[in-house]
């Protein structure tokens, strides 16, 4: 079973305000990504620790191709200094399909204007049969340009 592990990388260039607001959000105050996108995002909790804390759990209600949808995540790493955030999806509707399911973000900037959102998912399929992750992929990717934009809007 060897050949259904998997890595699916996506980035988006935004603006280097932007990528900051989009790990703010991310570290401190993910409940709050529901007021950028409440198509996709319906609610973030904490179950345990608390938001920012490596080793907290995180509890996400989300939809996804129209399907409400549920994952808890563990806070595996927070590396503050490079701007990087790594979720492991301990329960949810995610681990139907998949064995694990890890993501990983980090901002990086790119120059003095710009900086790239980096998504990476680390996981294996349950059966060849399962469809590669690109839809959570693709919703990200559209999440770090909304958060750029809605960022952008409130500070006028």
């Amino acid at each position: 079973m060897e050949g259904l592990k998997r890595r699916l990388e996506g980035e988006i260039e935004i603006r280097v305000a932007g990528g900051d607001a989009f790990h703010e959000i991310f570290l401190s105050r993910p409940h709050h990504i529901s007021n950028v996108n409440p198509e996709f995002v319906q609610g973030c909790e904490v179950h345990e620790g608390s938001f920012g804390k490596q080793g907290s759990k995180i509890c996400w209600r989300y939809t996804l191709d129209g399907k409400a949808l549920m994952a808890k995540e563990i806070l595996e790493l927070v590396d503050e200094e490079n701007k990087m955030i790594r979720f492991n999806v301990i329960e949810g509707d995610i681990l139907k399909e998949y064995k694990c399911f890890v993501i990983t973000y980090q901002v990086i900037a790119k120059d003095e204007e710009k900086s790239l959102v980096k998504w990476t998912f680390e996981y294996e399929k349950l059966h060849p049969g399962v469809p590669e992750p690109t839809t959570l992929m693709d919703t990200l990717i559209r999440l770090a340009k909304e958060i750029d934009d809605h960022h952008h809007s409130q500070a006028k």
